[in-house]
């Protein structure tokens, strides 16, 4: 049995609406991580509470600023961009940053399609680099 052209760009037609309706929707077509719908925030004032964070696989990580300037959070180890299932901040030019700056009373997020360990430094000056850092935290995603 052979298939017309105009048959086979309709089923083409019909895989992309399809990928194009799960992207808007949320899903991920490469990821098949589930969220939990459970947030989990780090809030950052002139330390971050809480240094050790615990978290699932699917739950929503918030950084909040929680300040009167902006500052800016640097994830310290690599490989964790491939266990980001969502994120909301990270991303620019179409390429997962490892370090975002927050505006005051802002939040940026990410969350985890894998189990990791993630360590970070918030930096509450972000003109000043070398000072004025937290002490490094940790989230650990089960």
């Amino acid at each position: 049995m052979s298939l017309t052209r105009a048959s086979r760009w309709t089923g083409v037609g019909f895989v992309v609406a399809l990928c194009v309706g799960l992207h808007i929707s949320g899903c991920s077509v490469n990821e098949r991580v589930q969220s939990t719908g459970t947030v989990r925030y780090v809030q950052i004032l002139d330390e971050v509470k809480p240094p050790t964070l615990y978290a699932r696989v699917g739950d929503e990580i918030r950084w909040v600023n929680l300040q009167s300037s902006p500052v800016r959070v640097g994830i310290l180890n690599g490989g964790w961009h491939g266990h980001v299932a969502c994120e909301k901040g990270f991303k620019t030019f179409g390429s997962m940053e490892d370090w975002v700056e927050i505006p005051p009373q802002e939040y940026v997020s990410l969350c985890f399609g894998k189990p990791a360990t993630v360590q970070y430094n918030v930096w509450l000056d972000t003109q000043n680099m070398k000072g004025s850092m937290t002490p490094t935290a940790t989230i650990r995603i089960d």
